[in-house]
């Protein structure tokens, strides 16, 4: 009897100190305005998207499915999932300003077992992500849906649009993860963040327009996969459940390298 006892206040113990450490990583991302800075962002990003994806003239040789067909219907709000980009970018930023400014030092004090000090940076990252994707949507749709009545389109997917809705903050909190995982390895701010973005915008993006084959296995061709996008010249990606398979595995195995180098490192 007491031994269950002291294995239940135990295990109570630690519970209510990820907890704490949770609400501690949450509190040290929302105090600053940077999370604010980048979700600015997130909606003129992805507004611009919307515009471009509604008025962009036609370009020859790179057909892109038209607004009057579901599969153009599903790229217009599949917009609303590209604030993966700024998620990814914060994760690394925040984990970076902490190696740089040895502020992850004093958690460390406070908590010695990294790995749950990793779990709650995460968390707490993926938390923020979320809420990019959820604002992503929200703005996203909205914008597309008072531009819409502006051009011929087809009927409006409303089925698609919870999926892809669902799929955005899900691919989002994942990237965030990503982020942090990132920074935890690259260590350098400026190397993590311009890595990232030439990866992303640049390398990633052309493989996955324009090699289909081998971008839907990346991350950003499997989130593609998730917001049930179509390329160029009606390319497919993975299925939705497949896209979120290889995302959830990317970030699962990224995840484990930075806890495990986390371990090893001196980060005082």
């Amino acid at each position: 009897m007491n031994s269950t006892r002291a294995t239940s206040a135990a295990g109570a113990t630690v519970i209510a100190r990820r907890r704490s450490l949770l609400s501690a990583e949450i509190l040290k991302v929302t105090s600053t305005k940077m999370w604010l800075g980048m979700l600015i962002g997130v909606a003129l990003y992805i507004g611009i998207g919307v515009v471009a994806t509604i008025f962009a003239p036609e370009q020859p040789g790179m057909p892109m499915p038209r607004l009057s067909t579901t599969e153009g219907l599903r790229n217009l709000f599949s917009t609303a999932g590209s604030g993966y980009v700024f998620a990814i970018v914060i994760g690394a930023l925040g984990m970076t300003q902490e190696l740089r400014h040895r502020t992850l030092s004093s958690m460390l004090l406070s908590e010695p077992r990294r790995n749950r000090v990793m779990v709650a940076k995460m968390g707490a990252y993926a938390g923020v992500g979320a809420f990019y994707g959820l604002v992503g949507v929200v703005f996203g749709y909205a914008l597309a849906l008072a531009f819409l009545p502006l051009k011929d389109h087809g009927a409006i997917p409303i089925d698609a649009m919870w999926q892809i809705a669902g799929g955005s903050i899900l691919g989002c909190a994942l990237f965030a993860i990503l982020g942090v995982a990132v920074g935890t390895l690259v260590r350098n701010q400026i190397g993590a963040i311009l890595g990232i973005l030439v990866w992303v915008l640049l390398i990633e993006a052309l493989l996955v327009a324009f090699l289909p084959a081998v971008g839907k296995w990346l991350p950003g061709g499997a989130l593609s996969g998730v917001l049930q996008s179509t390329g160029f010249n009606g390319a497919s990606y993975l299925p939705v459940w497949g896209g979120a398979l290889v995302l959830v595995g990317y970030t699962a195995i990224f995840g484990v390298i930075a806890a495990a180098t986390t371990q090893r490192r001196d980060v005082s």
